[in-house]
């Protein structure tokens, strides 16, 4: 599990230095970067006061190769901001986001590429003496990825993380879009999970996916005794239950 609220210093450490490193690296799509000289960036922000970030890219044709499609043509801005909001001598507060208006091409295939939207977030962490908390709210209204004729979005949709280094709760609810499904599902969690550092599956929740029907994963205590780890089921009824996470696994979504 991510160390989520180890204070910021460690994020102050990447920041005073990813100015120099800001002209080796660009927002690419899965991974690895080799961009042309029409890559620009605004590096004003860096330097803002209490650590704050505003970072900017502006592509003009310019060419990045990634691993999953190649080398791929992309036009338009990449915004990353993120800001304090309230400290004390205990606490930090802090709001940001990042802003995709990107449009492309595969360069492999031609295939048009479109990558637009906004995701942001509101985040607290507290610490006193060897406790530490927080709380970490992510939001997104709109935001799509179009491939050629693939296309994928996520409208209406929050995730939220709070508790401590040891003990976690996570919820989230959104709508998530697909050419590949022909429509979309809702995704809840009508039972926030509840994770713990020294269990390997949570201890209770349940995450819904639901369209024409619905499908259902219960945890812990709100698998209704039909699991000691987690149970599956369909439409209302169960279909499967495992004695632990060791074979199904439990990886957070949206």
């Amino acid at each position: 599990m991510r160390r989520l609220w180890s204070g910021r210093y460690s994020k102050r450490v990447v920041d005073s230095n990813s100015k120099s490193a800001a002209a080796n690296r660009s927002p690419g799509l899965g991974g690895g970067v080799r961009a042309e000289p029409t890559l620009s960036l605004d590096s004003s922000g860096y330097a803002g006061k209490d650590w704050n970030i505003d970072e900017r890219w502006s592509f003009n044709d310019c060419v990045v190769s990634t691993f999953s499609h190649g080398d791929v043509l992309l036009n338009g801005t990449f915004r990353y901001v993120d800001t304090l909001t309230g400290e004390t001598a205990t606490s930090e507060s802090w709001k940001g986001y990042e802003s995709y208006n990107i449009t492309g091409e595969l360069k492999n295939s031609g295939e048009p590429l479109t990558v637009k939207g906004r995701s942001d977030w509101d985040q607290l962490f507290r610490w006193e003496n060897d406790s530490a908390s927080g709380r970490f709210v992510d939001t997104t209204e709109a935001f799509e990825l179009k491939v050629g004729n693939h296309y994928i979005a996520l409208t209406n949709t929050e995730t939220r993380l709070e508790g401590t280094e040891s003990n976690l709760e996570y919820s989230m609810a959104g709508t998530l879009i697909g050419s590949a499904i022909q429509g979309h599902v809702q995704v809840s969690t009508p039972t926030p999970v509840s994770l713990s550092v020294n269990e390997a599956c949570p201890t209770r929740g349940i995450i819904r996916v639901a369209s024409d029907g619905s499908a259902e994963v219960r945890y812990g205590s709100s698998a209704a005794g039909t699991a000691g780890a987690v149970a599956l089921w369909i439409d209302g009824q169960i279909v499967e239950s495992h004695a632990d996470c060791n074979t199904v696994g439990f990886v957070p979504i949206l």
